[in-house]
């Protein structure tokens, strides 16, 4: 029997809900055992009670809304699809609720035929989130011992690849030999599976002396395409293949190191590097935002070869391209196709990017910027002479931290993370923000500083 619970604040809005749910299930007969709550703060305590399989979330509701009431759920439960069902259809609300953990958003007034249709696909999509692969069974392909530390992750979005990447690169106590290079295969074999719409698991076992990551479910995935990702790596890798499934085993390296730097970088420390003062790439009556910090050529500053050469191609051609859209957006004329391509280009090279920790962060900042973007082409459009000058010092920042980590040398590998992020996010706060009349500033005030 599966579970499912409707939190809204509006008892009308869950008794259609609710209806629309009882019709599906006496048409599909089915048994599902349906609950309510009123407001986010209940819903969550309920949860503690019933591991519910579908919350459908309404967003404003009193005493928690349902933003925080998704953050709170989803620290108890990754495996809970939630749902949010809001009035609210615009790009910031959706972006809040999923990046809280929704995995999916549907706009008041439902439509009941697409909603029974998606609450399916829901339903499906929970059947095979229960792995045929018992926590008592051995998993990987190099040993048939039981390991009491065992996680797994469902693979079922770009997002849920994120949260995989993030867990093994971002935050380790206790690091792995080449766990950058293995992590960074299977989250390419993972982006393979999933534009083939096949949802794998990883499996992650710990012994005292490895770590052993399975990938399973891979059974429509042609097995040259993982021989083919393995050999991209430069570094040699520990795997085996067999049928639907491939095992990858490391050696934990026990490091004391501050979690948050990458492990390269605290294994030899960069010594401290005087900067020269900031010094503007323009006349200084245009006012850019953009600076340049000028790194003189010393023994300090080095060139980054992390990035495969495919890749760095890529984002050299998908960036010079970007780079000249950037420059037209003050012209007065862009064009809505031209908008989408330089959503498609920021998308293309944040990909690129994605695949390697040491430019994650620029990557996840310019994915989020491209689907701000690509949902507000209109607004762009409409603000794109107030935004020229903006977009083209983004243009250029992006072009000089491309030039300084691969070609001339930077202090360290994040060099120029903060400004291009922290644009970024400006730029897509002005595309998602709505601002009344009243409160309307003209855009040359916000960069009066």
């Amino acid at each position: 029997m599966k579970k499912i619970l409707i939190v809204d604040d509006h008892e009308l809005n869950r008794s259609l809900l609710r209806e629309v749910v009882e019709d599906y299930a006496k048409e599909k007969k089915l048994e599902l055992l349906i609950d309510e709550a009123e407001n986010g703060a209940l819903a969550v305590e309920l949860f503690k009670q019933t591991s519910y399989d579908i919350i459908f979330m309404d967003i404003t509701m009193p005493k928690m809304d349902g933003i925080e009431a998704t953050k709170q759920i989803r620290e108890i439960s990754k495996k809970v699809l939630i749902v949010a069902i809001s009035a609210q259809n615009d790009t910031k609300s959706q972006k809040s609720i999923l990046d809280a953990g929704a995995e999916d958003y549907i706009s008041k007034p439902i439509n009941v035929a697409i909603f029974m249709a998606r609450l399916g696909n829901y339903l499906t999509l929970i059947k095979s989130r229960q792995p045929h692969i018992s926590y008592h069974e051995a998993t990987n392909l190099f040993s048939s011992l039981i390991y009491t530390r065992k996680i797994s992750f469902y693979i079922g979005t770009d997002n849920d690849l994120a949260e995989f990447w993030e867990y093994y690169l971002l935050n380790p106590h206790i690091t792995y030999h080449n766990i950058c290079g293995i992590t960074r295969v299977l989250y390419d074999i993972g982006l393979h599976s999933l534009q083939l719409n096949i949802r794998p698991i990883i499996w992650a076992e710990e012994s005292e002396e490895y770590l052993y990551l399975t990938m399973e479910g891979l059974s429509q995935l042609n097995p040259d395409l993982m021989h083919t990702v393995l050999a991209k790596n430069s570094e040699n890798i520990d795997f085996k293949i067999v049928k639907n499934k491939i095992s990858i085993r490391t050696k934990q390296q026990f490091i004391h190191q501050d979690p948050i730097l990458p492990v390269k970088l605290i294994q030899e420390a960069p010594k401290t590097v005087e900067i020269q003062p900031i010094v503007s790439v323009v006349e200084k009556e245009t006012n850019l935002l953009h600076s340049e910090i000028v790194t003189p050529p010393n023994e300090e500053n080095q060139i980054y070869h992390y990035m495969d050469q495919e890749d760095l191609e890529n984002i050299n051609d998908h960036l010079s391209r970007l780079h000249s859209l950037l420059l037209m957006v003050g012209s007065g004329d862009i064009s809505f196709q031209e908008v989408e391509e330089i959503a498609y280009y920021l998308d293309r090279i944040g990909r690129s990017a994605s695949m390697y920790s040491e430019s994650y962060p620029i990557a996840r900042a310019l994915s989020s910027l491209s689907a701000a973007i690509e949902n507000n082409i209109q607004i762009f459009i409409d603000k794109s002479s107030s935004l020229g000058l903006f977009c083209a010092t983004f243009g250029l920042d992006l072009m000089s931290w491309l030039q300084k980590i691969f070609y001339e040398g930077a202090p360290n590998v994040n060099f120029m993370d903060d400004t291009i992020v922290s644009n970024a996010q400006m730029l897509e706060s002005m595309l998602t923000t709505v601002v009344s009349t009243n409160e309307a500033v003209d855009m040359d005030d916000i960069f009066d500083f």
